[in-house]
């Protein structure tokens, strides 16, 4: 009986640290939301689309948009900062873009020291990777 007790007290508070950590995300998420324009998915496109091909905008707008809400990705939203997102989270999203499109994510370049953490610097960063890599491609 004892081990029943304990495993419905682990089950329990797991969904209770569940919970409280859900309720900050929305609620980092709803500050998000009010402190600057949330974007239609063709806005973000179109902005995003100046830096890197629609692909790579498209691609971001759906991998992103359920982190956000209620908010929506915007350009300049700092992926690391703005939202209490995993540092490694990112190297994830590079990961499934280089599965989905057949690249080998190790022939990316180095993400430089200082440089901006928002959407639309890891856009432009995903546009340099492919970019190397589709040149590591060719000349192999």
């Amino acid at each position: 009986m004892n081990g029943w007790l304990f495993a419905a007290g682990c089950v329990g508070l797991f969904l209770l640290l569940w919970a409280v950590i859900e309720r900050r995300w929305r609620s980092e998420a709803a500050k998000l939301a009010a402190s600057r324009p949330n974007l239609s998915e063709a806005q973000f496109l179109m902005i995003v689309g100046d830096i890197a091909d629609p692909d790579i905008a498209q691609y971001l707008w759906n991998e992103l948009v359920g982190y956000w809400s209620p908010a929506t990705p915007h350009p300049d939203d700092d992926f690391l900062t703005d939202l209490s997102i995993d540092d490694e989270e990112p190297q994830d999203w590079l990961e499934r873009f280089c599965q989905q499109r057949g690249y080998d994510w190790r022939d990316w370049p180095e993400w430089e020291k200082g440089r901006s953490t928002t959407v639309r610097s890891f856009a432009a960063w995903l546009s340099e990777g492919r970019q190397k890599a589709e040149s590591t491609t060719w000349t192999s």
